[in-house]
């Protein structure tokens, strides 16, 4: 008896036996220096969750980026917006967000635009800078990960 392989759009079976191999895919929502300053300043207590200056912030982001892929996962990065999260906070009632919220935007349903981390070789930043990644982020942000 065969059993037949029921095929999902965007998976394909990767086992040589026709089984499919699902990996974990990590999203990172990262704040450009201009919305992390108004995150900042309109909600001052998420400063601990996302720091409390841009450069501290993209090395965290950098952080846990590098984590995640030493891991064997896979990162996938979206910038964050305050209009947006503000919207994503009304939708859901809360008027003063908590680490909770940050964790929970953005709503993926509204599939916001993502870019793989790291960059490829070449790549312009994932932080929206426009330079190349070497010249920008990563010099400043990864720091020691032991």
């Amino acid at each position: 008896m065969t059993i037949p392989i029921r095929v999902t759009p965007n998976w394909s079976p990767a086992g040589r036996d026709g089984t499919y191999h699902h990996s974990t895919m990590t999203l990172s929502v990262f704040w450009p220096p201009a919305e992390h300053a108004k995150l900042i300043a309109r909600w001052p207590r998420l400063a601990a969750e996302v720091c409390a200056t841009w450069d501290e912030h993209r090395q965290r982001v950098e952080r846990h980026c590098a984590l995640v892929t030493r891991a064997g996962h896979g990162v996938n990065q979206t910038p964050g917006n305050v209009a947006d999260f503000d919207a994503f906070l009304r939708d859901n009632g809360v008027r003063e967000p908590s680490a909770k919220d940050l964790l929970a935007y953005p709503d993926l349903r509204t599939q916001p635009a993502m870019v793989p981390w790291p960059p490829a070789r070449g790549a312009t930043c994932w932080c929206g800078s426009g330079r190349k990644y070497k010249q920008c982020c990563r010099p400043h942000g990864l720091g020691s990960l032991d």
